[in-house]
């Protein structure tokens, strides 16, 4: 009844959603073939997984249109790319909030892809709670300490010939 009382004063609260309820309402476009499952270090211990028959250049492709079209965006300095696959966390919209996020901690998406054969990859989607991005722009700059340069010269004699 106060949860009513206190949502009813405000109308801009914000409830912060189960992460599988949240997972369920991704766009079909990330999420066909995937299943839902149990994962012991995500918030809520759940998440997607599944395969795919594609490379990992065109399924992060597909995911960056189909989650930014959602209201998701990229947090480009955590994504990693490689032969292997790929790691992106997602920012999640305006007003989502995740149920089970750690205090000082904000949920993000994370999208993971491993390369298992030509062609095919593992998709695996979850909401995981990182450290807030600080904004670089607002951070003092501090002094770096001068360090005495070191030297060290090493004099190698040349390798003798045998010939």
């Amino acid at each position: 009844m106060a949860l009513a009382i206190a949502a009813a004063a405000s109308p801009l609260a914000v409830f912060a959603a189960p992460p599988a309820k949240v997972l369920s309402e991704l766009p079909s476009s990330a999420t066909w073939s995937l299943s839902p499952m149990f994962m012991a270090n995500a918030i809520g211990q759940t998440g997607l997984n599944g395969q795919r028959d594609t490379t990992p250049e065109k399924l992060l492709n597909q995911l960056r249109q189909s989650l930014e079209k959602a209201g998701y965006s990229e947090q480009p300095i955590r994504t990693t790319v490689g032969a292997w696959g790929f790691s992106a966390t997602w920012a999640t919209p305006d007003g989502v909030e995740i149920d089970g996020t750690n205090s000082g901690q904000q949920a993000v998406l994370v999208t993971q892809a491993t390369a298992i054969a030509q062609g095919k990859v593992n998709l695996n989607i979850r909401f995981d709670g990182v450290a807030p991005m600080q904004n670089q722009g607002s951070q003092t700059q501090t002094k770096q300490e001068s360090k005495p340069e070191t030297n060290i010269n090493i004099n190698i004699p040349s390798p003798r010939r045998f010939f």
